[in-house]
Formats: C-alpha cells, sequence, structure tokens
C-alpha cells in the first residue's frame, strides 16, 4: 500500500514558514531590528544595498550569543522568551515564536557573527538557503552583526514580485521609523549603499519625531498622556493644521509594539472629526500600556495585528484622550458661558450645542434666556447678519458641490460623450469671489469653476511636456533647501525624470535633504517649500488611492496643489480670458482630472425660470 502523507523536509518547511514571516525586503530589517532591541542595543546600525535584495546587514551592540546559542537561534522555535504557555501571556517583548531567524536563512545566504562580554572571542555561522555551511571562532565586536545576502535567491518567482529598489528602500524606511518611534532612547543609523542617509540620535520621542519627519514638527505636534487602572496612553498627535492627504504618518503601538488596528484608527479620527476635511489625515504616534495578559500578540505571524480584551474601552479612551489634547491646543473652541441672545436663539438656533459630549471639560450648558428688557446694540446686529451670510454661502456652497459631484460621471476620458459647449463671446468675464468665472455665451451665461479649471489646463500641460520631455523651468532667485524623510527622497529619486521634465529643477544636499533650484513657470508666485511637499503628498495619496501610471500620477498631483495655491481673486481680465482660452483649448474642458464638473452653461430661459 502507499502512504500519501509524509513529513515535510526541514528546508521546505522553512521555505514555507518564510512565506508567512518574509515578504520583502523591509520585512527582514523588521525582524533583525527587533532581535537587536530584544537584546538590549543602545545603538543599532542598519545597512542596506539594492533596496534589501542583495544586501542587508544589522550591527547592534546588545549582549550578544554564545557560541551553542547562536547556533540555536537558527533552529525553528527555538526561542528564549517562552519555556511554559502561560509565558505567552506576559510576553513584552519581540521575537518570541523562533521563526524570524529560520524562515530568513531559508531564502537567502546569511552570516551571523556575535559575541558576549564575558568571552574575548566570538562566533561566525553561515546558512544558505537552510544549507549549513559552518561555524568557527573569530575576531568580533560586542553584540551581533547579521548580514542577508541575495534575498530569495533560491526562490525565483518570489524575488520576481519585488519592486524596484526605491520601492523597497521606502518600505524599509518605514520599518525603521516604527521601531525608532517605539525605542527613541535607542539611537539609529541607516545607510543606503554605504552612504550614511539617516542618524538618529538617543533622545525624547518629540525629538525623535522632530528627526524623522522634519523640524516643522516642533511647533506642530501634541503631547498626550492618559492613564487609568486598566491602560496608559501616551504619545503626540499633529495639530489639524498639518494633516496630510495621505495615512503615511499614523502609528499604533501596544506596549511598543507596532500594530495596525482600524478601530482605533477610527477613534483618533472620529475626535478630530469637525476640524478636517474628509480626506486629510491627521498625524499621530501613541503608545497603548497595557497588561499583556488583556491582549492576544498572536494572531499573525507578522504580530502587527493584536486583539485586545476589552477593545470598545480602548477606543473611548484614545477618544477621550485626543480630545483633550485638541482641547488644550484650543483646536476644538470651549463652550461660551455667555448667555446667547434670545432673537439670535430663535433665528438659528443650534442644536449640537445642546448635544452631550463624551468630554468631561464640554459638558451640557442649559440655555439661559436674556430679560425681555435687555437689548441687542450695534455689535450683536452685525454678528447677526455676518452669521446669516456665512450661513446662505455654505449653503450654496454645499448645493453646488452636491450637484457637480451628481453629474461627475466616474468614466474614461475616452468614453465620455463629447458635448457641444458655447464657445464664451467677446464680452468680459466676471470674477465672482475669486472662486468662479461668470462668461457671457449666446444662449446665457457660462459659470466656470475657476480651481478646477486650472487644474484641468495643467494636468494636460504636464502630460504632453512629460511626453515631449520637454520642460521649462523658472529659476528660483533663491535656492530652497528642504529636509525630507527618507522615503519621501526615495520617491523624489523614483519619479526625477518626470518631474523634471514638469520644470522642478532640484538636487541632493546631502543626506535626505535636497535643493530646490526651479518650478514650472505657472508655480513661480508661490511657497516653493510648501508646493513640493504638497505636491509629495498629493502623489502618494493618488499612488495608494488611484489606478494609474506614474506619469499621470505626477501630473494629477502638481496639477492639483498648483490650482490650490492659485490666488484667482488677484487675476486680471487678461489672465481671466487667457484662462478660459486654455480650457476650451483642452481635450476634455468639460471636467477636472478627478471627473469633477468644471463648467456649466445656464440659459435665460432658466433664468427666467428662477425670477418667474
Amino acid at each position: 500500500m502507499n502512504h500519501l502523507i509524509r513529513l515535510l523536509p526541514e528546508a521546505i518547511a522553512n521555505q514555507i514558514a518564510a512565506g508567512e514571516v518574509v515578504q520583502r525586503p523591509a520585512s527582514v530589517v523588521k525582524e533583525l531590528l527587533e532581535n537587536s532591541i530584544d537584546a538590549g542595543a543602545t545603538e543599532i546600525s542598519l545597512l542596506v544595498k539594492e533596496g534589501g535584495k542583495t544586501f542587508i546587514q544589522v550591527i547592534d551592540n546588545g549582549m550578544g550569543m554564545s557560541e551553542t546559542d547562536a547556533r540555536m537561534s537558527f533552529e525553528r522555535h527555538a526561542t528564549s522568551k517562552i519555556r511554559q504557555f502561560d509565558d505567552m501571556l506576559s510576553l513584552r517583548t519581540f521575537g518570541f515564536r523562533g521563526e524570524a531567524l529560520a524562515s530568513i536563512s531559508a531564502v537567502a545566504q546569511v552570516e551571523m557573527k556575535t559575541r558576549q562580554p564575558s568571552s574575548e572571542v566570538g562566533t561566525v555561522l553561515r546558512i544558505d538557503g537552510s544549507e549549513w555551511k559552518g561555524q568557527e571562532l573569530a575576531a568580533a565586536d560586542i553584540g551581533t552583526s547579521i548580514t542577508v545576502k541575495n534575498l530569495f535567491f533560491n526562490v525565483p518567482a518570489r524575488r520576481n514580485f519585488l519592486k524596484s529598489n526605491q520601492v523597497e528602500l521606502s518600505h524599509i524606511s518605514e520599518e525603521l521609523n516604527r521601531v525608532a518611534l517605539a525605542w527613541p532612547e535607542v539611537g539609529f543609523s541607516f545607510y543606503q549603499a554605504g552612504v550614511l542617509i539617516q542618524k538618529l540620535s538617543p533622545g525624547k520621542l518629540a525629538h525623535r519625531i522632530a528627526a524623522l519627519f522634519g523640524d516643522n514638527y516642533r511647533e506642530k505636534i501634541v503631547a498626550i498622556s492618559e492613564e487609568t487602572d486598566f491602560m496608559k496612553v501616551t504619545g503626540y498627535i499633529g495639530k489639524p493644521e498639518m494633516a496630510r492627504k495621505s495615512r503615511g504618518e499614523q502609528y499604533f503601538f501596544a506596549n511598543r509594539r507596532f500594530i495596525k488596528n482600524a478601530y482605533l484608527n477610527h477613534a483618533v479620527m472620529t475626535a478630530f472629526e469637525g476640524l478636517l476635511p474628509q480626506t486629510s489625515f491627521p498625524f499621530y504616534a501613541l503608545n497603548l500600556e497595557i497588561d499583556p495578559e488583556k491582549i492576544d500578540i498572536n494572531v499573525h505571524p507578522t504580530k502587527t495585528e493584536i486583539k485586545f480584551e476589552n477593545e470598545r474601552f480602548v477606543y473611548s479612551v484614545i477618544q477621550a484622550a485626543v480630545r483633550k489634547a485638541l482641547h488644550k491646543t484650543l483646536a476644538v473652541p470651549a463652550l461660551d458661558f455667555e448667555p446667547p441672545s434670545p432673537w439670535l436663539s430663535a433665528i438659528s438656533p443650534s442644536p449640537k450645542s445642546f448635544e452631550t459630549s463624551s468630554d468631561p471639560e464640554r459638558s451640557w450648558i442649559p440655555n439661559r434666556q436674556e430679560p425681555a428688557s435687555s437689548k441687542p446694540n450695534l455689535d450683536n446686529w452685525n454678528k447677526l447678519f455676518g452669521e446669516s451670510k456665512t450661513t446662505v454661502s455654505s449653503r450654496i456652497d454645499r448645493f453646488e458641490l452636491e450637484n457637480s459631484d451628481s453629474e461627475a460621471q466616474v468614466l474614461p476620458e475616452s468614453s465620455r460623450p463629447t458635448e457641444k459647449i458655447d464657445i464664451p463671446e467677446k464680452q468680459g468675464p466676471f470674477n465672482l469671489h475669486g472662486r468662479y468665472l461668470l462668461a457671457q455665451v449666446k444662449s446665457g451665461f457660462m459659470v466656470i469653476h475657476l480651481q478646477r479649471a486650472w487644474e484641468r489646463i495643467g494636468y494636460e500641460r504636464y502630460l504632453l511636456q512629460m511626453e515631449q520631455k520637454s520642460s521649462a523651468s523658472q529659476q528660483l532667485l533663491f535656492p530652497q533647501s528642504i529636509q525630507l524623510p527618507p522615503q519621501d527622497f526615495s520617491l523624489i529619486q523614483e519619479m526625477d525624470v518626470e518631474i523634471r521634465a514638469l520644470g522642478i529643477d532640484w538636487e541632493p544636499f546631502g543626506g535626505n535633504a535636497i535643493l530646490l533650484r526651479g518650478l514650472p513657470p505657472d508655480a513661480v508666485n508661490q511657497d516653493p517649500v510648501q508646493l513640493f511637499q504638497q505636491f509629495l503628498e498629493q502623489y502618494k495619496w493618488n499612488q495608494s488611492h488611484l489606478q494609474i501610471t506614474k506619469s499621470h500620477s505626477v501630473a494629477r498631483a502638481l496639477a492639483k496643489r498648483n490650482a490650490q495655491q492659485q490666488q484667482f481673486h488677484h487675476w486680471k481680465e487678461s489672465e481671466l480670458n487667457d484662462l478660459v482660452h486654455q480650457l476650451f483649448a483642452c481635450k476634455v474642458p468639460q471636467y477636472a482630472p478627478d471627473q469633477q464638473v468644471v463648467l456649466k452653461v445656464i440659459s435665460l430661459e432658466e433664468v427666467a425660470g428662477w425670477l418667474g
């Protein structure tokens, strides 16, 4: 009888485990950095080449290992953290499964060099694709150095799925950021192809945030510290004005372990409700100190997903802590304890002011009425009419936005029906509040959304420039230096050809800094640093939310941010006329790149109907 079921060879079992633990070079970096933290290291160096595909090395000054421990560390499920099952319930360290080194060595060529402080010599061992190559005594510094070469050399199919070097380097930088934020007291050095691109000195969390994301974060983050009998929340959140278009800078840690949890992220977002546009995301780096027995970290092999014993309570604590911090910065306005005027309450009641708030500092205040003899002064009248106009204006804006969204169909530009549009006559256009352009046509008048029109013009112009590889750049009188996070610097290098074709002239300025020398001619009147940073944010948002090519993503990002920064109320009549001509020279003048309506013709019959 033939037996069908048999045990897998050890090498194949390790490769299967590697499929869960080692997904890309950044996965290797994560495991090695966490092992160094567990070893008590205070200084860690990370060296990579070609996005980590061919070379990754992590050097630490931790406790090191003995000759026997070094050999055992590459066995599956060999760990120093667990002796019995109850140990699983009190874990505060990282590499407890004993899968990392065994999985890495199954799909790469690995060399470990380690020495304990009590030993005069260290040990060196080598493993290639789970095949033991040898172990010997050798001179070594105190601590451990692990070198990983030619990742997935024996699994070509996995290697083919890796992205470009810049993309993989960006993922590695993100893993380093996560560990560095969780352990600000540990120093880190990051080298790419032998060049130091990031140096993080030991210090406080606020200093670490500024070192990772830029000095401008120093004045734009708010500390959080909230403690209950069940848990403690510490860290920082960003002020509303520094919100970004992408979720990249959002970090949750549970006992200093990076985690992903959409439910807890919702708690932070609801705390910011009313302070941010729906398409913006705040910065936060929050650590939850909680009894390990109240959480389960053994949910996923990468240990980024955990379960809480009382997730609703954790949600409420985080939400309250963020709201309290925002309240202290005056981002959330305090209630006005002065009694409102009775006639103002009758005209424009605000139901939200009577809702019970979960924030104890914003408790419900009863509406007290003034005596009938009290008369509103002139300031009250001005306040009344000012608020009335604001309310009416906001309703008009909301009505226009809802109608334009309903008319915009998300269709490829080539499949949209061609509409016959009256070309505006020669009568000068009328600039309405710097937001809309009113132009007379034969059948009535046309309303043009200025920002969306300029975005459409810029988008098609940028695409043509990249296609023709013809750049026109306006050099800045004073070149601007910009310090970028490593992942943003990698993005700039990745799209260097595209942005130079658009007129963005830049050069490396040491480390992750760049020197911005020129901008597209249609953007020279703007703050170059602000425009460039917003362009990067929009590009990252496009890449994560839209299925479009890199060139289209670059063109859309620059066109959108450039249009948002234009001050149309200062434009002269000649400039507005030129905008109209450029718009109707576009392939699709009716729609912005994000499918929103750019223009609408209103006939005289419609106007007559409005007026009865």
